[in-house]
């Protein structure tokens, strides 16, 4: 719990936007603006004699606002007077030579292409339908998925899903956790359901609605949406549909106890 409380939601004040903060183009608050700060510090010593380097690796958008990495040597390698660093986009790549930008062109011998995974997309390798046939994807409108705690969708009754959307830790912690928390809520619901003689529950529009306003609106307050973010973390209506804007104590408050006013039930006499 303490390693989940110190990299998880002790951060989450560093990831949240001050209103009043004056350089909101570099950091989102004080905090924000002290770990921009160290993390400039420790790239700059790494550098060394390269830091005339330092404008093309040092990030412009706010700390937390990309996937935090452990650094394994990578600054330090880029003194190697056998390595150059080129920042241009690769516009065309032939048998054994690459093309940027601006022009230039480079020998290869091996090409490694990073081209991440498809995030954004949560249903793809599979189909699932639920009431009156209707298609998961055609439902989420192919990458703006929505989910009531992130785990269970309208129109598709006894359905749970762990890592749903907007469920994944952004500014650190343990995804496992979340799925923990997760399980008690869809097991609460299961007991009741056998408690209580239902056979089938389906969450309401209308609360999946309010939850998902409700994820909006606190996104807007964090890092994500800051102007100079671009990432996997959001779809192409500039929606977060990936991470979770709430603390883990957030969400383990919410996933107690499994409201079935939220849903509508079926009973197993019908």
């Amino acid at each position: 719990m303490r390693l989940g409380w110190t990299f998880n939601d002790r951060v989450f004040t560093s990831i949240t936007k001050d209103p009043n903060w004056e350089f909101k183009d570099r950091s989102l608050n004080e905090m924000n603006d002290a770990h921009r700060a160290y993390y400039t510090r420790y790239i700059t010593t790494e550098l060394g004699n390269r830091v005339d380097l330092l404008e093309k690796v040092l990030p412009t958008y706010p700390p937390f606002g990309k996937r935090m990495l452990m650094d394994n040597g990578w600054y330090k390698m880029l003194s190697n007077e056998k390595v150059e660093l080129i920042d241009n986009a690769v516009v065309d790549i032939k048998e054994n030579q690459i093309r940027t930008e601006d022009g230039s062109t480079y020998e290869a011998d091996v090409l490694v292409v990073a081209t991440g995974f498809d995030v954004l997309r949560f249903n793809t390798t599979y189909e699932v339908k639920g009431r009156g046939g209707l298609s998961l994807r055609d439902k989420w409108d192919d990458d703006n998925a929505k989910a009531y705690m992130g785990t269970t969708v309208p129109e598709f009754p006894n359905f749970y899903m762990l890592y749903g959307p907007n469920l994944q830790p952004g500014h650190g912690g343990s995804l496992i956790f979340v799925v923990e928390m997760q399980v008690h809520y869809i097991m609460d619901i299961l007991k009741k359901m056998s408690s209580q003689n239902v056979a089938a529950v389906e969450c309401r529009q209308e609360v999946c609605d309010s939850y998902n306003e409700g994820v909006d609106a606190a996104h807007e307050k964090l890092v994500w949406t800051h102007e100079g973010m671009s990432s996997y973390y959001r779809n192409n209506r500039g929606r977060i549909v990936v991470n979770s804007p709430y603390r883990n104590v957030d969400y383990y408050a919410m996933t107690r106890v499994a409201n079935l006013e939220d849903f509508y039930l079926e009973s197993a006499n019908l």
